[in-house]
């Protein structure tokens, strides 16, 4: 990825990706020059099949799942992905704060100046931004980040993190193959939710 100049700031895109059955709380960000992300878009619409309104690798077949991580792995970004464990099956919301203290900070260091968190239901979405509200208290990210919630169904930006943190969780339970067509573009970090 190359800067845009002194009055550049990148653009991050959030989601997760939980599995209880391996403890995992995965949140991936996929940050872009946002000037690109128009042609990123309409390559991502013209992926989904006839019947979808978006792309969810929750919902993918392994082929399918094969096809999309080629196609991303061509996108010019950097993929940063916290991976905290171990998960406790009723603590998820605490481990997406710790995943998020995480995340905030070194997407602040890349020079982020938006991230966009996938939308969830409205009391998590207020959860969310108290817990950034929190975070800015703490002084880990400057008052300047703008934080925003986007619905995936008008945003396809939002679909890359979830094929990143699915690559990720595959990866995670011993298939390899989706991280390893993604390449160097992710950067996973361990976080110890207990």
């Amino acid at each position: 990825m190359t800067d845009g100049g002194e009055d550049f700031a990148w653009h991050g895109w959030v989601d997760e990706s939980i599995h209880v059955e391996h403890e995992l709380y995965i949140m991936a960000v996929v940050v872009c020059d946002p000037s690109d992300c128009d042609q990123i878009r309409d390559t991502l619409r013209s992926l989904r099949e006839e019947n979808q309104s978006r792309l969810h690798w929750g919902q993918e077949s392994p082929k399918r799942r094969e096809k999309l991580a080629a196609s991303i792995s061509d996108v010019d970004m950097s993929a940063i992905v916290v991976v905290g464990a171990p998960l406790a099956k009723r603590k998820q919301e605490r481990a997406r704060r710790i995943c998020m203290e995480t995340l905030l900070p070194t997407v602040c260091a890349m020079g982020v100046g938006l991230v966009t968190f996938e939308a969830r239901a409205q009391s998590l979405n207020d959860h969310d931004m108290t817990h950034i509200e929190s975070i800015r208290g703490k002084r880990l990210i400057p008052a300047s980040l703008r934080i925003e919630i986007g619905q995936p169904a008008d945003e396809p930006m939002l679909w890359i993190p979830d094929i990143v943190a699915g690559a990720v969780g595959a990866a995670r339970r011993g298939n390899k193959v989706y991280v390893e067509m993604l390449g160097r573009t992710v950067t996973e970090i361990d976080v110890v939710l207990r």
